[in-house]
């Protein structure tokens, strides 16, 4: 009589252990083809930073060096150049001569 509920209790078990879903495949790894077609409208290259054209010109430079290197150099980390001419361009914009 006591073997009933244990029994029942294996049969439950089994059961449920049977109706588990494996969980599905992960998907493969997607790997991103690196960009080198930037144009210079994308970085901002032409348009207005500042008040003062000579000021535009310089900033124009600065991210025409980090787009061609973004574009030329695809095995290179071009993070340094970038951080720094963005520092370069923040000193342009926020100087009283830029801001003319």
């Amino acid at each position: 009589m006591r073997m009933r509920p244990l029994i029942a209790i294996t049969l439950l078990a089994l059961s449920l252990a049977a109706c588990h879903k494996p969980p599905p495949e992960a998907p493969p790894e997607i790997i991103t083809e690196h960009r080198s077609d930037f144009t210079p409208e994308e970085f901002g290259i032409g348009r207005p930073h500042t008040r003062n054209a000579r000021c535009n010109r310089e900033i124009d430079q600065l991210l025409e060096q980090i787009r061609e290197c973004i574009n030329k150099n695809s095995t290179v980390n071009c993070d340094a150049q970038q951080q720094a001419n963005n520092n370069q361009i923040t000193r342009l914009e926020n100087s009283l001569r830029c801001q003319r």
